[in-house]
Formats: C-alpha cells, structure tokens, sequence
C-alpha cells in the first residue's frame, strides 16, 4: 500500500470558491450528469436538480460522472445522501481526478462505482483547512460511512492515517480501486475487508507479529 502514496502536485486546501458545475451529457446511451470543480455550498441541492433531468440505466441507477479537488466535506456529505436517495453509479471520467471529499464521500456513495481507464481516486485525511492539521472526528466518521457503502472502515481509516493532511494522498488506479473493493460493478457483491488487497495486506501484517 505504501507505494500508492504519492505527494500530489497542488495543495488540497487551496480550492476554488466557486461552487461545481453540473451538466448533462450522454453516457452509453443514457442522459447522465457530469459534475466538475471544487464542492461549495449549495451543490447537493444543484445535484439533486440535476439528477431528475438525467434517465436510468440497465440496472436502475442515475449516472454520475464526477471530476473534482474535494472541497467542503459537509456539503460532500449532503451530496452523498443524495446519492443514496435517488440510486445512482458514481464514474470518475477517464483522464480524471476525484480527490479529497469527492474521493472518499461523494464517490463511495454510489450503489455503483467506476473508474475508467486513466481516471483516479486520491484519498487523504480530514484537515482543517486554517491550520492544515488531521481532524481524527470527521476522519473516523468518514470510515464509518465507507463500511455503510460496503467498502472496508479499516482501510478507509489507514488510507487516511497514511496521508495525514493537504500535502498527500493514497492515489488509486482504476486496477488499485478494484483490488481495494473501492469500486464495485452491478451484479457483485460489497467486499469489504474481503477485498483481496485487504487480505493480502491483513496476512502479510500477521506474518510481521
């Protein structure tokens, strides 16, 4: 896991004060919403407006292509209960970034989530953006919703112990995402600490003791 941890080129607590953009497009034959910048007040609403204007796919879900730095984690959690309610697939665009609080709240509220080729997820620690210093609260709160969503509340913890503030993230591929159960395609099941990265990481921590 270590060699996923990678200093990021830009600093996560400078974000744009504009809020997101959202926007409809065509996604495999179906009218999906392409959500782009910094999350700010307001966007879970602006969300929400644009999801009823978007169709179904195959398997019931809103399609949710989202490129973002993060931004303000209350409004990325407000988002993410929107995601929840309406039923939607969470895609990270090829050749596009979703970090921060679009990564490790907005992204695993999908009932599905992709990453397509050259798209990643970077993930890091809850930081007060005055002072660049961890925030333990929200960052457990955060693992306590991943292991809600099926992803592992324990590596969603060490992801974000392992990159302790705005300078670092853990940044997954779309191959890392799958092998850390981040991402999950219709018809399987949740892995949680199932997911084989996990296990792997789980025996090769007992075989140290």
């Amino acid at each position: 896991m270590l060699r996923l941890l990678f200093a990021l080129g830009f600093a996560l607590a400078a974000l744009p004060a504009q809020a997101m953009q959202f926007r409809l497009v065509q996604s495999a034959g179906q009218v999906a919403v392409l959500a782009t910048g910094a999350i700010g007040p307001g966007d879970a609403d602006r969300l929400a407006a644009a999801l009823r204007r978007a169709t179904r796919d195959r398997h019931g879900t809103k399609e949710l292509l989202i490129s973002s730095v993060g931004g303000v984690v209350a409004e990325a959690w407000a988002m993410a209960d929107v995601i929840n309610q309406v039923g939607v697939t969470t895609i990270v665009p090829a050749g596009s970034l979703c970090a921060s609080a679009c990564a490790s709240v907005v992204f695993v509220a999908g009932k599905y989530r992709t990453i397509q080729k050259g798209g990643q997820l970077a993930i890091h620690s809850c930081f007060d953006d005055r002072n660049g210093q961890k925030m333990d609260d929200c960052d457990a709160l955060i693992s306590a919703r991943a292991e809600q969503e099926g992803i592992s509340g324990r590596a969603m913890m060490a992801f974000q112990e392992m990159a302790p503030g705005p300078d670092s993230a853990i940044v997954f591929d779309p191959a890392n995402a799958a092998c850390f159960g981040l991402t999950r395609a219709p018809g399987k099941a949740s892995l949680g600490d199932r997911a084989p990265c996990i296990v792997q990481a789980m025996k090769a921590a007992k075989r140290r003791r």
